[in-house]
């Protein structure tokens, strides 16, 4: 039986035991995206930035 969802998009914060992982899910990890927070913070620079450069 086909489902209302095609794919449902997930991030990796909260662990997904692999039972829990079906086909329609896709996990995407964070950890880039917070390595760079955590690179600008501690350098002093825009953490706002990081948001731009992902709405582009």
């Amino acid at each position: 039986a086909k489902g209302p969802f095609e794919e449902v998009v997930v991030t990796d914060t909260l662990p997904l035991p692999p039972e829990k992982r079906l086909p329609k899910i896709t996990v995407l990890t964070v950890a880039p995206l917070f390595a760079e927070a955590i690179r600008r913070i501690h350098l002093g620079l825009s953490v706002g930035e990081i948001y731009q450069v992902l709405i582009q």
